[in-house]
């Protein structure tokens, strides 16, 4: 078994718009996003449900009193600033 650091850098945005993994966004398509928020220690996760592209979760998390600044989809890890 090879284990993998999946930690992020310390840079990583603090607030980051997550595209679900295909498979899963296709069996369910209200999930297909989620909004990654650390504070301090600490990660937690908000759903943005029934989004549809990366825009429409950064609005509905900005609808939400968030500020997210990047969007990534988890299929190829490749951050982007919105």
């Amino acid at each position: 078994m090879k284990i993998v650091d999946a930690t992020p850098p310390k840079d990583f945005p603090a607030q980051v718009v997550v595209m679900q993994d295909r498979a899963f966004a296709q069996r369910n398509p209200s999930k297909a996003f989620y909004l990654r928020v650390v504070d301090g220690e600490s990660v937690k996760q908000v759903d943005l449900d029934n989004a549809v592209t990366p825009l429409d979760a950064r609005r509905i998390a900005i609808e939400q009193g968030f500020e997210p600044t990047h969007w990534i989809d988890s299929n190829d890890g490749m951050l982007a600033r919105f």
